[in-house]
């Protein structure tokens, strides 16, 4: 009793280090990427950023092979680490290491069959063709150090010691994007600068890692050339990676193959526009993810008790939680984030409210979703493959058809389409139906209610802010004022509605006061 109970606060307290970390270079990332994006619009240009976005979305889409290993193989280390089973162990990585291998030799060869086409790819850019096969091979080089000498970083995943990860390679990178900034501000070639330190800092981030490793599992010890005869051996882990590649293809096409659709209807300097939107947007979804990433254990060991009852008060209680805090952020977004592109890098890099408004909803979706994500996870839900193979081709053919008649925002409404089909409709009727064994009416009656209560909202809080004139906002200290009023209203409205509607977010809300009493 006294050994499980150190175990569990063991767990609590890397997971509680691993989050508190994760903040910090969350911050100061978020801090730095503005700056780092302001800098190289202004000394690089539109079209080199937009250029580094195709090019960084066509290596993407090639890095398609790899989706499942990592997952997979990291489900198999918990066991053999806690058992301290280091010979196990070192065979699984070597199995990693073996596909990887594979799979970077894949990648370089059809990098140089994509490279022969780059003059009909970037047909429309101005920009010489050198720039856009210097930029792919700097990209190219540093995802290759991962497949070749990173990857072993999975055991640091496993072992619940990510936050060293964070602390050496996210220090790296802000040490990185820093000297590239200065670099590109004050030396007479800032695209060799930024490619220079882009090298340097991937190079550095590898032997840095290496070295970390080598320090923390002296005995872990690869042997790639015998991965083949593992596998043999653990056979389970292709069955587990061919489920899981299904399964993470759908959200990689939808984020990598956007930026080239779009590129395909407008312009690199168009896609260099969308990529300040998008960014912004990853940033509060990465807070979430962080705040939130804990949850998934702790749903785990919630099924593994099978009680029915509070496994499905829980989930109203994550979901309900999760709704109102993505429901202030995504408000905020649809009031913000114009305004603080103007302040940041001008009004004529802004797109107008009816893209914005599409771009929110298509967001809301990738949200709200990981609750029913978190449940099929820990379900092991993983048998509809099919799934995201519909969602893929629904996306790509939607955001084709769309964008023919509608450009840019008939690309969005496009991929919206395909997730409310998969995300919004099928995963939870996969969930409570051969999951959790419940009526899926159960989910979508009240789902109903939580949107039509969020629409309301959303009309009520537009005729209060009609009252303000965000749109004229143009320094950084009317920016600061009116951040302040529209997330102190969206707050005061949002938190108080659902914290009286749903019993969920009522059971929230008295843990945390718990803990906080607590501590």
């Amino acid at each position: 009793m006294i050994l499980k109970k150190m175990e569990i606060e063991t767990r609590t307290g890397k997971s509680i280090k691993n989050a508190q970390i994760s903040l910090i270079c969350y911050f100061a990332q978020l801090i730095l990427s503005f700056f780092a994006r302001k800098a190289f619009f202004d000394y690089l240009g539109s079209e080199i950023l937009g250029l580094n976005t195709t090019a960084t979305n066509l290596l993407g889409l090639l890095n398609l092979a790899e989706l499942g290993v990592s997952a997979s193989v990291g489900y198999f280390l918990y066991q053999p680490l806690y058992d301290k089973d280091y010979t196990k162990l070192n065979k699984l990585v070597s199995i990693q290491g073996w596909i990887y291998r594979n799979v970077a030799f894949f990648i370089i060869g059809a990098s140089l069959i994509m490279m022969m086409f780059f003059n009909l790819i970037f047909s429309k850019s101005s920009l010489p063709l050198w720039y856009a096969y210097c930029t792919f091979g700097v990209l190219l080089f540093s995802s290759m150090l991962g497949y070749f000498y990173n990857y072993r970083q999975i055991v640091l995943y496993a072992d619940q010691k990510n936050y060293k990860i964070q602390i050496y390679v996210q220090g790296l990178t802000i040490i990185k994007t820093i000297l590239q900034i200065i670099a590109i501000s004050n030396l007479p070639y800032p695209f060799f600068s930024w490619m220079f330190f882009e090298i340097i800092g991937a190079v550095s981030i590898t032997l840095l890692l290496n070295m970390v490793l080598k320090k923390e599992y002296p005995w872990l010890e690869t042997k790639i050339s015998k991965g083949k005869k593992y596998m043999k051996e653990y056979p389970e882990v292709l069955k587990k990676t061919w489920q899981a590649f299904f399964h993470c293809i759908g959200g990689v096409i939808m984020h990598q193959s956007s930026p080239l659709i779009i590129y395909g209807f407008t312009t690199l300097t168009t896609v260099a526009l969308y990529g300040n939107y998008v960014m912004i947007v990853s940033k509060i979804s990465m807070l979430l993810s962080t705040v939130y990433g804990s949850t998934s254990a702790a749903i785990g060991n919630l099924i593994a008790s099978k009680d029915k009852e509070r496994i499905k008060s829980v989930f109203w209680e994550l979901y309900d939680s999760r709704m109102a805090i993505s429901l202030i952020s995504l408000l905020c977004l649809f009031y913000l984030t114009n305004p603080l592109i103007t302040v940041w890098l001008g009004k004529d890099y802004c797109f107008d409210k009816d893209f914005l408004l599409l771009f929110i909803i298509m967001n809301s979706i990738t949200l709200m979703r990981t609750t029913v994500d978190s449940y099929i996870n820990a379900y092991g839900l993983f048998r509809d493959i099919w799934a995201p193979l519909v969602e893929s081709a629904l996306n790509i053919g939607l955001s084709i058809l769309l964008g023919i008649y509608y450009g840019l925002n008939g690309v969005i409404v496009g991929i919206t389409i395909s997730q409310v089909v998969i995300l919004l409709i099928w995963k939870p009727y996969f969930l409570f139906s051969e999951g959790m064994h419940i009526s899926p009416s159960q989910y979508f009656k009240p789902y109903v209610v939580r949107i039509l209560l969020c629409v309301l909202i959303f009309i009520f809080i537009d005729f209060l802010f009609g009252y303000l004139d965000l749109d004229s906002i143009s320094t950084v200290k009317d920016f600061v004022l009116n951040s302040l009023i529209v997330f102190f209203v969206c707050s005061i409205i949002v938190f108080p509605v659902f914290f009286i509607s749903f019993k969920g977010v009522r059971d929230f809300t008295y843990r945390i006061m718990k803990l906080v009493l607590r501590k």
